[in-house]
């Protein structure tokens, strides 16, 4: 049976805090697991980790893990479990760090409480609680509620105005990269990315021979003036529009989600679409008809992975959201046309946008693209043909970055030795796999490189029956 084309990516979280319940996600659609580095403990991180990789072995299929670093955002400190704010409360945010409640709470960067001046509207928890700021005291600012909610540790706070200089990275960041690299991650996202400095600074801090996959989040109006730039040294970018909701005109948020997303199209790298998807779901068990037509809409815009955080963290119905974000895929990809790139004139990139074409015209369902590093299937993903494309690499680590990569079912394999190999490899595969197995006789196309098990030289294409 063909896979969904367009890749899940799940937060975990107390919702989701059992190996039986990251089962159930993956088996309802789950590609990749988010873990939100803000708030995991270490326990936590260890048991998610231990479940997710148990799992990809019950199903035989690869699944990815994403860790996602806090980065320099303000949040709010601790907070006493049932705080609930109501319009018209009065809280004062306090410099002094405490445990909070509904009347005073902190931040984790105080010194910002200086900055906020009266009259400034707050957002808390990507805007879902408003306070406006009414005075400023020896103790802090007090303000008043304009939208309430319950209020909650660690989300995130953004004042009218204030933001942060560049600060480098924290050493709660610093100690987060060194677990994921000694737990063997297979991405990392980057938080409030404003340049490609901040994305070669955490790459720095990886070892040298490293295959962790890093996703550069865009949520600041920084982030977006410089996102093609930061692109060229990311491997991934993350349409994050909570906050950038908060951080640009929210009427500008459509079109930039279209361009980043086109942008990465360009580049063949994977892009991700977050924030408040099927937010609804946290609490009722069928979404709106405006999430539904948002999910569906970055789908065909061409994105290559959607992303629920709440949904699936702390929300009541976590399978049935991926259960419903799978049905939305499986409908949006038949009205998604197939795309076409012109501008790139490189032997890898002529190869790879030819194979579709053939395939169309052969009447072929299959590519295969064996890929030292899954840039080889990434550059036929761009085209967002209808051909299922399984990416067949020696590598378990591109095996499982492939699960950012629109359309792509990773397989891993032995590597090749020579052409005669590679041929018997190819129909086995072509024969025998879980998303879209051939008949005697029926063409597939294979895209390559020779010399085998070089990277970077895909310069082949070879069309075969199955036999």
């Amino acid at each position: 049976m063909k896979m969904k084309p367009v890749k899940i990516v799940a937060t975990t979280g107390p919702a989701s805090d059992s190996y039986e319940m990251v089962l159930a996600l993956a088996k309802a659609g789950v590609d990749v697991f988010r873990i939100n580095l803000s708030h995991a403990t270490q326990e936590e991180i260890d048991g998610r980790f231990e479940w997710i990789r148990k799992a990809e072995k019950e199903l035989g299929r690869p699944l990815a893990i994403m860790g996602d670093l806090a980065g320099p955002k303000i949040r709010i400190e601790e907070i006493d479990e049932g705080a609930v704010l109501d319009k018209g409360d009065r809280v004062t945010i306090v410099k002094e760090r405490i445990s909070g409640n509904k009347k005073r709470f902190s931040l984790n960067f105080p010194d910002i409480i200086d900055m906020i001046e009266p009259g400034a509207e707050i957002y808390v928890d990507d805007g879902a609680i408003k306070l406006r700021a009414e005075n400023k005291t020896d103790e802090g600012i007090e303000a008043v509620v304009t939208v309430g909610g319950p209020l909650l540790s660690r989300k995130g706070f953004l004042a009218e105005g204030i933001a942060l200089s560049k600060t480098g990275i924290s050493d709660k960041d610093k100690k987060s990269i060194a677990l994921m690299v000694a737990m063997d991650v297979d991405a990392l996202a980057l938080s409030f990315v404003q340049s490609a400095d901040d994305v070669t600074e955490v790459k720095n801090l990886l070892p040298e021979d490293s295959q962790i996959m890093t996703v550069a989040k865009i949520e600041t109006a920084g982030g977006v003036e410089n996102a093609e730039s930061i692109l060229e040294v990311a491997d991934a970018l993350m349409v994050a529009r909570g906050d950038m909701g908060l951080a640009v005109p929210m009427a500008k948020v459509p079109h930039i989600q279209k361009d980043l997303i086109n942008l990465c199209l360009k580049k063949s790298k994977p892009v991700i679409t977050a924030t408040q998807m099927l937010e609804s779901m946290v609490s009722r068990s069928i979404p709106t008809r405006a999430e539904v037509t948002d999910v569906a809409n970055a789908i065909l815009d061409g994105t290559d992975c959607v992303m629920l955080s709440a949904e699936t963290a702390r929300g009541q119905f976590p399978v049935e959201v991926i259960e419903t974000m799978a049905a939305i895929i499986k409908e949006a990809v038949k009205h998604k046309d197939h795309l076409e790139y012109a501008e790139h004139h490189a032997i890898s990139h002529a190869v790879s946008a030819s194979a579709g074409t053939i395939a169309d015209h052969i009447g072929a369902e299959l590519i295969i693209a064996f890929t030292e590093t899954g840039r080889c299937a990434r550059n036929i993903s761009r085209h967002r043909h209808k051909e299922q494309i399984i990416a067949a690499s020696p590598n378990a680590a591109t095996v499982r970055k492939m699960n950012f990569t629109w359309g792509v079912y990773p397989l891993e394999i032995k590597p090749t030795k020579n052409f005669e190999d590679f041929r018997k490899q190819a129909n086995h595969i072509a024969t025998h796999n879980p998303v879209h197995e051939l008949e005697k006789g029926q063409p597939f196309v294979i895209v390559a490189g020779m010399p085998f098990g070089e990277v970077g030289t895909t310069n082949m294409i070879f069309v075969q029956k199955a036999e």
